[in-house]
């Protein structure tokens, strides 16, 4: 597996304030978030999906999924989607979409921010991580 960690030397010392509620969220503060080290736990491709029939050569978009975890308790989840950009070089794997977590992020005052001020923090964590490394690595072991 492979560790990303958000912060570096004291701020991981820190035990991050952070609780799991009743309706299955981690809620936390964004300072608590990026204390937080994740690791990669999975990644795949999507099916692909049949394209009606056509002359000649077409591109077929490929396009995945990773899942990444916290290594402290309450374990907070963070997937998001990707699609390989070939046309690219090198080739690069692009996030798409919004983010997939058990997070709700909290102000100062322990109020949620909501999902849209949540997942927008989260897609700035996101850019953080090492991800497409970790991904590739991951999606050339898995369907070699």
């Amino acid at each position: 597996m492979t560790h990303a960690t958000v912060t570096h030397g004291p701020a991981l010392a820190r035990a991050p304030m952070m609780t799991l509620s009743d309706d299955g969220l981690v809620r936390l503060t964004l300072e608590s978030l990026r204390a937080n080290p994740f690791i990669h736990l999975l990644s795949g491709l999507d099916e692909p999906v049949a394209s009606p029939l056509q002359e000649g050569a077409s591109l077929d978009q490929i396009s995945g999924y990773t899942e990444w975890v916290s290594t402290t308790p309450p374990v907070i989840t963070l997937g998001w989607d990707w699609w390989l950009d070939v046309s690219a070089t090198p080739i690069i794997y692009i996030r798409i979409g919004s983010p997939r977590s058990n997070v709700m992020l909290m102000d100062a005052q322990h109020r949620d921010l909501g999902r849209r001020k949540t997942d927008a923090a989260l897609g700035t964590l996101i850019s953080t991580l090492s991800w497409q490394a970790a991904v590739a690595k991951h999606i050339g072991s898995r369907y070699a």
